[in-house]
């Protein structure tokens, strides 16, 4: 009697100190939520190694997302993985997640597109995923994809997993994307491929008729303009701030606008005050 007490308190133990998941929500907007997970085991979190916090705009994580297509069963036509009407809110809790995640957090998010049928009720498809930067490879697990979510779960929705296949579907090869699996990917985010739109419109029938433009975003123009001279004795932080924004706007990250903003105030923290 005495060892089995003693081997159920050592198997409570073991629970007691096994890996949770901590998790915290930094998007929630349009039936879109983006959220912080990481492990922890006896109170420390586990390492990941990911390559976060991560700078990346909404208009290029929007091309990303729109670049997955997949395919459902054998026979199926191909679509969309991230439905279009979800597309741009998506990209903004991604990109506000990715500049907040730490190296030992994953994005998970869940998004769910509302459609009313024959004008009387409503039913709800959710699209989930994880995602996180590992080098420079931005990796997404596709989980659900216009999943039709039943009554009893509306209130409680699955999380993402990137070990899980709850769908019989598979992604399909496109170009900037590495396959990593079945029904996840790799993107090259710095490739200028995705400096455009690519957005794949699809018939009923799942095949692609054309591409077309998914987000306008205003022309830069190929050269800067003209800018006041750098004033005299910078310090050595504001010269390698100046040196890494001038190299993010020549990648295709930033827009002209937050640049020219962004300039003005590193520029601005080294006037003397008055």
């Amino acid at each position: 009697m005495r060892r089995l007490v003693g081997g159920l308190l050592i198997a409570v133990g073991v629970l007691a100190c096994g890996a949770r998941m901590q998790r915290e929500t930094v998007f929630d907007q349009d039936h879109t939520q983006v959220e912080l997970r990481h492990e922890t085991l006896r109170g420390e979190p586990v390492a990941r190694g990911f390559a976060h916090p991560s700078a990346i705009s909404p208009v290029r994580l929007a091309h990303i997302l729109s670049s997955i297509e997949l395919r459902e069963g054998d026979e199926g036509g191909r679509r969309p993985a991230i439905p279009t009407q979800s597309l741009t809110t998506i990209a903004e809790g991604v990109s506000r997640a990715l500049a907040k995640a730490g190296p030992d957090q994953e994005l998970a998010v869940l998004s769910i597109r509302k459609e009313k049928r024959f004008g009387l009720f409503d039913r709800d498809y959710l699209t989930s995923f994880v995602t996180y930067a590992r080098g420079e490879q931005l990796y997404v697990h596709l989980s659900r994809s216009e999943w039709e979510i039943p009554p009893r779960r509306q209130d409680r929705l699955p999380q993402p997993r990137a070990d899980e296949q709850v769908m019989k579907f598979r992604v399909l090869p496109a170009p900037g994307l590495s396959l990593v699996g079945s029904q996840a990917v790799a993107a090259d985010w710095r490739n200028p491929l995705f400096g455009r739109p690519t957005r794949a419109e699809v018939r009923a029938d799942g095949t692609v008729v054309r591409r077309t433009v998914l987000m306008e975003s205003p022309a830069e123009p190929a050269a800067a303009p003209d800018r006041d001279p750098l004033p005299p004795n910078l310090s050595p932080a504001a010269l390698r701030q100046l040196a890494d924004l001038e190299e993010q706007r020549r990648r295709g990250e930033l827009t002209e606008s937050y640049y020219e903003a962004r300039r003005r105030e590193i520029l601005a923290a080294e006037s003397p005050a008055p």
